[in-house]
């Protein structure tokens, strides 16, 4: 497995378990800023700003969708 496989598996599995303690109680709003840059590695990118440079408009739309779902959980 490649060490960026790795990476966006492993950010995968913590986004999963951030998902499943939204479940049962309300996330702090470090534990959503945390789940949102979990999303990122997910896609191959080291933070955000990098994400958003790659011009891939679904790309970009489903990752908004999610990142609000995770940060609004948080509210």
């Amino acid at each position: 497995m490649s060490p960026q496989t790795s990476d966006s598996f492993s950010a995968f599995a913590s986004l999963n378990r951030y998902f499943a303690l939204i479940e049962t109680s309300k996330p702090t709003k470090q534990q959503a800023e945390d789940a949102a840059a979990l999303l990122c590695r997910i896609y191959g990118a080291k933070s955000e700003e990098e994400l958003l440079q790659r011009g891939d408009p679904e790309l970009i739309d489903i990752y908004k969708e999610i990142k609000s779902k995770i940060l609004n959980a948080a509210m």
